[in-house]
């Protein structure tokens, strides 16, 4: 038996994953407001026990912890340098969580742990090349090159939401501009909606969201530009284009066999991935689209505690 942990900016999702990569049972619970390093640590470490004692499973029955983290990670010592969603700055996770419950632990980036587990276990057959590709807040990507998951010279490769494309677009939470994130994360497409909103406009948005700006989503903004508002039509259609390039883009220059997509936006939407395939398909080269297959996750949000417990 093996634990998965995904931690992420607002819950913990912890599960028993067995060598089938079958998970047998899982919790979450929330972060918090204060995600400062040692509460979300003591949490995970409440978590973990708890689960342990509900299966009755001694801390000696699990082969192995895997951890699944937003930000980037040190290639030798697997601290967290920076995780943008918690704040952290060399978090040493791995460290102390071996040495509270003295079992091998591997820290990966969450959509390279998300990655590998669709790649290992949702996929019917394992591919040599393969693409990750999650929209949520922000843009998450994963590589698989030649079977193998690809985390560059420093441990940080695969920064796919932060590939450019306009360098005088939108401005990223990273600092840059005209990042892939930028225009197809979730929360970077709500808030262009909700300034429009916030200076007035009441189209089918206002009454598909309810006038609720604070719950206002990527999938409440697809089914408006189904529905022909003007807004939704400019800013979604303006989305599907970014995403059809950066898909055209990362397809030209690795030539993977198949892309999976996941993802909050992803999953919150019904025809996302098929219309940025069209625009996909209409900007790579034509030999790099050949045999090339563009499908949803299979494993939802378990991918990332999945991939993390096998992850090495």
């Amino acid at each position: 038996m093996r634990i998965g942990i995904d931690i992420g900016g607002t819950k913990i999702l912890a599960g028993f994953i067995d060598d089938s990569g079958s998970v047998i049972s899982k919790r979450k619970v929330p972060v918090g407001r204060d995600k400062r390093y040692e509460n979300v640590k003591t949490a995970i470490i409440d978590l973990l026990n708890d689960m342990l004692r509900e299966k009755g499973l001694h801390r000696r029955s699990i082969k192995k912890i895997g951890i699944a983290c937003a930000g980037q990670i040190e290639k030798g010592t697997q601290e967290i340098l920076f995780s943008p969603n918690l704040k952290w700055k060399n978090a040493p996770l791995k460290a102390d969580m071996e040495k509270y419950f003295k079992i091998g632990v591997f820290v990966e980036n969450d959509v390279n742990a998300a990655t590998y587990g669709e790649w290992r276990f949702g996929l019917n057959s394992k591919p040599k090349d393969m693409i990750g590709i999650y929209p949520g807040t922000g843009i998450g990507g994963g590589i698989i090159a030649n079977g193998v998951l690809c985390r560059g010279f420093a441990n940080v490769g695969g920064e796919v939401g932060h590939i450019i494309l306009n360098p005088f677009g939108y401005r990223c939470n990273c600092g840059n501009y005209g990042c892939f994130e930028a225009y197809c994360g979730g929360s970077y497409i709500v808030e262009r909606v909700k300034r429009v909103m916030r200076e007035g406009y009441r189209g089918k948005i206002w009454e598909i969201a309810r006038g609720d700006l604070k719950g206002l989503h990527a999938g409440h903004i697809e089914e408006a530009w189904m529905m022909g508002d003007d807004l939704c039509r400019r800013i979604w259609a303006e989305v599907i284009e970014y995403m059809g390039a950066g898909m055209a883009s990362l397809v030209n220059l690795l030539n993977p066999e198949i892309i999976v997509m996941g993802g909050g936006v992803v999953y919150g939407t019904k025809y996302l991935v098929d219309e940025a395939k069209k625009a996909m398909e209409k900007r790579a080269m034509k030999a790099s689209l050949e045999g090339l297959s563009v499908e949803r996750g299979k494993l939802g949000e378990d991918a990332a505690i999945i991939g993390a417990a096998f992850a090495e």
